[in-house]
């Protein structure tokens, strides 16, 4: 177990360190052509590089790309794509890669150097979102049948904007998703936190629930849902006393078809985790043992109502289009009307085309 910052901190500096440790700075070793990290099985060949290690490094700083956001040596290995089953066994030095251009630390595709610089900038609006993120959190988790908050998107991964939103995750105990969710929004709606058609910065985006025995987000993935996958490495459990995002990546194996090393174990730093207080902890206890059984069923099946009476009345949702945007169950509620996955997908190939012939 490691204690990170999200991706949005700073760089390492470009220094040859261990590919799974920000930190602990180890040399690399070298031996009959072979360069290696000590107690890590882990190799690069010289000379030369295998052109699907090469095409993986491309995918990767190419996606990220799309989103003004360089990586540095340690995010690259940890974010690499690759379509090998298995994943990427080998870590290859991007002197390699001539065009692959770097600075303080961060590399990045040609010509677009200031993209480091919005890196460092927008560290603030990181750090700025998530302590508004924190106070919408503690709220939520006092919301029975809530069981962990994740902060997601632009906050949590890339593409940060200072009048942005700020979009949740929220798992909840099943059957209960539809009590969950009316609960949340009243909640948040009561301190004027939650976000809506007029009030969008910095607000709470409560979009996206799903129950807690229907983790596995394979079900909305289209194929080759870069966006998707990316997402769900990418999710910082804020509010997870009981550890779903464990649950969350076993669930979702699939990814790691495509994201060998992206699921890794770490601990939130302290400052960006959400614990229940003993009161509002015991509320909440409370509220969910009188609302089990056959009288929550009936709750839940009231709310459900409700719900969904009110969604009819939106005739400019596209709820009943046979797509993922929109997804009303009793597993997952997903109101995602602008879903741009497939366009990140469009913007990544093109870029991806272009680094094709580079350096070979």
């Amino acid at each position: 177990m490691r204690t990170l910052p999200p991706p949005a901190m700073p760089g390492t500096g470009g220094q040859a360190t261990h590919p799974d440790c920000d930190w602990y700075k180890v040399p690399l070793l070298h031996k009959e052509g072979i360069s290696y990290w000590p107690f890590f099985k882990f190799t690069v060949h010289y000379p030369g590089m295998e052109e699907k290690v090469k095409q993986s490094i491309h995918a990767t700083l190419a996606y990220f790309d799309a989103f003004d956001y360089p990586l540095t040596k340690e995010e690259i290995f940890r974010f690499i794509y690759t379509e090998v089953s298995g994943g990427t066994e080998v870590f290859r030095q991007l002197q390699y890669l001539r065009h692959i251009q770097h600075k303080e630390g961060c590399y990045f595709l040609p010509g677009r150097e200031k993209i480091v610089e919005k890196r460092q900038r927008n560290i603030w609006f990181v750090e700025r979102k998530m302590k508004r993120a924190l106070r919408g959190i503690k709220k939520l988790a006092r919301v029975p049948f809530v069981r962990a908050v994740f902060v997601c998107n632009t906050v949590a991964g890339v593409g940060v904007e200072e009048g942005s939103d700020i979009d949740v995750f929220i798992i909840v105990k099943k059957s209960r998703i539809f009590l969950a969710r009316a609960m949340a929004t009243f909640y948040l709606g009561l301190f004027n936190m939650r976000r809506t058609k007029r009030k969008i910065k910095n607000k709470i985006c409560l979009s996206f629930y799903v129950a807690d025995d229907s983790l596995n987000l394979s079900v909305v993935a289209f194929e080759q849902d870069v966006y998707l996958m990316y997402w769900i490495s990418q999710l910082i459990p804020v509010y997870d006393p009981d550890n779903l995002l464990s649950s969350l990546q076993k669930a979702n194996t699939w990814v790691r078809k495509y994201l060998p090393n992206a699921f890794q174990s770490y601990d939130l730093i302290p400052r960006w985790k959400v614990v229940s207080g003993k009161v509002g902890n015991g509320i909440k206890k409370l509220l969910e043992k009188i609302w089990v059984g056959n009288y929550g069923d009936l709750i839940e099946k009231q709310a459900k109502a409700m719900q969904l009476n009110k969604m009819k009345m939106n005739y400019m949702s596209v709820q009943d289009e046979k797509d993922t945007r929109v997804v009303v169950s009793d597993k997952m509620l997903k109101f995602h009307e602008k879903d741009r996955r497939v366009e990140y997908r469009e913007v990544w190939e093109k870029k991806c085309n272009k680094l094709i012939g580079l350096d070979v």
